[in-house]
């Protein structure tokens, strides 16, 4: 009864239309970091950050610093560390398609960092995604189908910059006027 309780409540979260969401819950994802070798400080500053996400973005939590988007990925950074990794032992940050300091082919990669470095946001399908709680400078790599522009916008919707056609980056651009993108 309790096992079919929490799949409901996962489903439920997955459906939920746009609220973010924790699955299966916060408590075990922290356990899961720990578990991975995080420290109880690394752990809980992780996860205070995935639901700093959430609450700007929406989405849903599928791993201690994985959070899926509908057709977007962020990919968490431990603190103190410069790219994100696998803590699921699972192998569900197996393939990372910002990894490696550039955007697999039809990805549009943003990072937190310079250089290619620190949270991930991977757009994948055509979207607007918020980059609200992102300021300073930061990076991306625009990979989609040749000649994509991605298109980046103001706090007030106004357009702030357009990237190069794809295949584009910028390893030291600047997030603090951008509040969203839209990738296509």
């Amino acid at each position: 009864m309790l096992l079919s309780a929490a799949v409901l409540a996962f489903f439920t979260a997955l459906i939920g239309g746009g609220q973010a969401t924790a699955a299966p819950g916060a408590a075990a994802f922290t356990a899961q970091a720990r578990a991975a070798g995080l420290t109880t400080d690394q752990a809980a500053s992780l996860q205070e950050k995935a639901d700093s996400y959430l609450a700007t973005t929406g989405g849903t939590q599928v791993a201690p610093n994985l959070i899926q988007l509908d057709g977007a990925t962020v990919y968490l950074t431990v603190p103190g560390e410069d790219h994100p990794r696998d803590l699921t032992g699972d192998g569900a940050l197996a393939y990372d398609p910002c990894a490696g300091g550039g955007a697999d082919y039809k990805h549009m990669c943003a990072y937190r960092g310079t250089w290619y470095s620190g949270d991930e946001v991977d757009m994948y399908n055509c979207g607007r995604y918020y980059f609200s709680t992102w300021s300073g400078p930061g990076s991306w790599d625009n990979n989609q189908t040749t000649n994509t522009v991605a298109r980046m916008y103001g706090p007030s919707g106004a357009w702030v910059f357009s990237t190069g056609p794809a295949h584009s980056q910028d390893p030291n651009g600047n997030w603090s006027p951008v509040h969203s993108v839209v990738n296509c």
